[in-house]
């Protein structure tokens, strides 16, 4: 009898085990469901990223703010979990890149600036200055110089105008960050060069007009005037 006791007395606390089992794993199932299915979410990943923003299946989809493990950050409009809108990138050293983007890279018109004072503010192509843009230097070899022209892949080329810093100034094409083609360069000491250049030289026919009113015309190489005569 004593047996039959214990065993009926056993049997609902086996029960009661089994059901908070079953309510313990329908919480989370719940949970995991209004997560996937909550517009507005802040969950961190297991390399120590974390998304803070709206959410659509599962995914980060409208404006949303994620925060890279390398301390990068990105605020701003989501699409199926790409940087997709409106947005501004910020990495760790803080480098800020401003504007639209499409399937994760910065398209179209935006400003890019960096922690060393460089800013750029045009167009963009797959993360890249790519058309017209204006490219302003803060430090460095290049401090205080300006380029206002076309880029293409992040760099000078084709038409644009370079301003240094000393007040010398270049008007015409680049190629690949340098001087290649036809180009005007007007010094601050008054002197000016009008004629062909090459990896940023004057490579070619050109004319160099002296401060003094001289003229130097002929063909030029390497920034050398060969078989030049003088008026």
């Amino acid at each position: 009898m004593k047996k039959l006791l214990l065993l009926l007395l056993c049997v609902p606390l086996i029960f009661s085990c089994e059901n908070k089992k079953e309510e313990t794993k329908k919480n989370e199932q719940e949970k995991i469901k209004e997560i996937q299915t909550s517009r507005r979410i802040d969950t961190t990943y297991t390399d120590g990223s974390q998304y803070i923003g709206e959410w659509k299946d599962g995914k980060s989809h409208g404006q949303g703010t994620y925060t890279y493990a390398s301390g990068d950050e990105y605020v701003g409009e989501w699409k199926d979990g790409v940087k997709n809108g409106r947005g501004t990138y910020i990495t760790a050293n803080g480098d800020k890149c401003a504007g639209k983007y499409r399937d994760g890279k910065i398209q179209g018109r935006g400003a890019w600036g960096n922690n060393k004072g460089d800013t750029y503010v045009g167009n963009f192509l797959d993360g890249l200055p790519n058309g017209e843009g204006t490219y302003n230097w803060g430090e460095g070899d290049n401090k205080g110089d300006r380029y206002v022209g076309s880029f293409l892949d992040g760099l000078p080329n084709g038409e644009g105008t370079y301003t240094f810093s000393n007040g010398d100034k270049y008007v015409g094409e680049f190629k690949k960050n340098k001087k290649t083609g036809q180009g005007t360069c007007t010094y601050s000491n008054g002197d000016k060069y009008v004629g062909e250049w090459k990896d940023g030289k004057s490579h070619g026919q050109g004319i160099f007009t002296l401060s003094d009113g001289r003229i130097i015309e002929g063909l030029f190489e390497d920034g050398e005037f060969i078989n030049a005569f003088a008026e």
